[in-house]
């Protein structure tokens, strides 16, 4: 029984390293500290244009980088991106220039002043928290559009490129905790504690 005991003891680090390691990998794609969002910029800077048909609207915005905490302007067609802007999936970004002379769509920032009146034919008023925007028509609320606020999956491309660095090291912790054990369970058995206790010689490993 006391040789029994001393390998429990022996190996035991080996054991708790197999319970505990591997898991570097799994850490790695739970780590949400790789992750990084584009959203609307606290200076949003929103115009917006019509297109053609007149339906169809150009968004101009300034958008926050959470990762290197920069600020661009983008542009979408309304339309076409709508959907993937309610699902924080990143936007078509279009190309705009001022020589393209869209008509513009006035642009107010709530909370609008008290007895001021909307402008007739079509315009926005911007939410207080700047991430959504409402269409008017001759006064009238036609709908509410959210503004882009979506992850720029560069953490998952990081977390790829560092995966086979995670592999690693966990075969490093796996592989001895597995030899660890396999010998353990060796030296366990009925027959090898049977010749020690007899003290006879016994190999590390069977032969």
């Amino acid at each position: 029984m006391k040789t029994r005991v001393k390998y429990v003891a022996l190996f035991s680090p080996l054991l708790l390293g197999l319970a505990g390691g591997g898991c570097m990998t799994g850490a790695l794609w739970e780590n949400d500290d790789l992750e990084a969002w584009r959203e609307p910029a606290d200076k949003l800077n929103l115009r917006l244009f019509e297109g053609a048909p007149q339906t169809n609207l150009l968004v101009l915005y300034d958008e926050y980088s959470d990762r290197n905490e920069a600020v661009h302007t983008r542009a979408y067609w309304l339309k076409e991106n709508q959907s993937k802007v309610d699902q924080h999936v990143r936007p078509h970004f279009a190309a705009f220039s001022a020589k393209d002379h869209l008509p513009s769509v006035p642009v107010f920032y709530d909370p609008i002043p008290a007895g001021m009146k909307l402008p007739p034919g079509l315009c926005a008023v911007v939410s207080t928290n700047k991430q959504s925007f409402t269409l008017y028509a001759d006064n009238r609320a036609i709908g509410s559009r959210s503004l882009p606020i979506y992850n720029d999956g560069k953490g998952r491309t990081e977390k790829i490129a560092l995966t086979p660095l995670a592999v690693t090291a966990d075969a490093t912790i796996v592989g001895p905790a597995i030899a660890g054990l396999l010998v353990y369970w060796y030296a366990s058995s009925d027959d090898v504690q049977g010749k020690l206790n007899r003290g006879e010689y016994v190999p590390i490993w069977p032969q």
